[in-house]
């Protein structure tokens, strides 16, 4: 693994260096003291290197400007902020560019993680088509209605952090941003946050303000012209999975992660619907012909479907695992390793997802994770949710 490290303190560079050398793993690590030489340093071998980990506030070009231009130039490389200057101007403005935030003090082991983690995150991709667009990301399509509800309350000054919360956790790409800035170290926390209305209890609503109206990262302008598919249609059944699934889970302790698994379970459809729209409405098309799963069709048209581009995204912004991996397999639950047969956030995702969807649920698979005849039980509470 190849990273770039760049700070303007060469004595920082140094004790980065010490560090991964006392780690196990094979670190390739360079250095770099300005933003003008780290860019240098990339366009010589720009395929060789897999991280970029850059300190905000340095003279010249700043770390913000210098994430921008490898954003631009090279997509595919992760992008990851190291610094001690947790002003939010700045991260309002790495927000876009950034896909991960760490604060100094961090720790070889943080450090280590965190890397490997997003790195790791390639073995969910088999396309380098989709990993390159995923790293071009920088906002995505939220729903008008709910953009200008968010747009309209923050103007309120009689609104509460409980209020924006509501309107955030119907959208899911506002859900998955807020959760993204939440969770990196630029706004530190004791434990993850899961829950979209604790995130903006814990931000504020100046940050969500500055976050959603002044860093541009949703966009609630933009539109998706798909023959059979709506970003409208995609958030209503993102939150009826949401409520359902929240109603299966086995362990209610899981109910809030379980929630955010839902809402942002088909961000990956808004990725490829958004980025790569000509294959993707090529992918409906070939679904709608052949009768065939929707994700079946983007992986012969793409190479990947949306829960793995999904997956991908959230993992690279630091969401936590569980979730990642549920909305990778939101498909396929079978796929994820298992130490004993009990109901884990992916499955009850899968079975919500498919009850809304009308897909068929194996007593095989039901027993696989000790539901076995649980089927009409969840038919009820479906028809229950329905009802209401």
């Amino acid at each position: 693994m190849k990273i770039l490290f760049v700070d303007d303190d060469p004595n920082i560079l140094e004790a980065i260096e010490r560090m991964l050398f006392s780690m196990p793993g094979n670190w390739n690590v360079r250095t770099a003291t300005s933003g003008g030489a780290a860019l240098a340093i990339l366009r010589e071998s720009p395929d060789s290197f897999d991280v970029v980990v850059s300190d905000m506030r340095m003279p010249g070009m700043d770390g913000a400007t210098l994430l921008g231009h490898v954003h631009e130039e090279f997509p595919s490389i992760i992008r990851i902020v190291l610094s001690g200057y947790t002003e939010v101007g700045a991260a309002m403005r790495a927000v876009p560019v950034a896909h991960q935030f760490l604060s100094k003090p961090c720790s070889a082991e943080q450090l280590v993680k965190t890397i490997e983690r997003a790195t790791a995150l390639g073995s969910l991709m088999n396309s380098p088509l989709i990993a390159g667009v995923i790293g071009t990301i920088e906002k995505l399509p939220s729903v008008p209605r709910i953009y200008q509800q968010l747009a309209g309350a923050l103007t309120d000054p009689g609104v509460t952090p409980e209020d924006i919360g509501a309107i955030l956790e119907r959208d899911p790409a506002m859900s998955a941003k807020i959760l993204q800035l939440v969770n990196s170290s630029f706004f530190g926390r004791p434990r993850k946050i899961t829950s979209v209305r604790n995130a903006v209890v814990h931000l504020g609503t100046k940050v969500i303000k500055n976050l959603a109206l002044a860093a541009e990262v949703f966009d609630g302008n933009q539109t998706i012209a798909v023959p059979g598919f709506s970003i409208e249609s995609l958030q209503e059944d993102a939150l009826r999975t949401s409520h359902l699934a929240c109603r299966i889970i086995a362990d209610q302790k899981l109910a809030e992660d379980t929630f955010l698994a839902g809402m942002v379970h088909e961000i990956g459809t808004i990725v490829l619907a958004t980025c790569l729209t000509d294959k993707f409405e090529a992918s409906v098309a070939l679904a709608g012909a052949h009768a065939m799963p929707r994700f079946a069709a983007e992986r012969e048209v793409m190479g990947i479907s949306h829960a793995e581009a999904g997956g991908y995204l959230l993992g690279l912004w630091g969401l936590p695992c569980p979730i990642v991996e549920a909305v990778a397999n939101h498909h396929e639950p079978m796929r994820v390793k298992r130490q004993s047969p009990v109901m884990e956030i992916v499955d009850a995702l899968y079975i919500a997802d498919s009850l809304i969807s009308g897909d068929a649920i194996s007593d095989e698979y039901l027993e696989s994770i000790g539901q076995a005849g649980a089927l009409p039980e969840y038919l009820a509470i479906a028809e229950s949710l329905e009802a209401a």
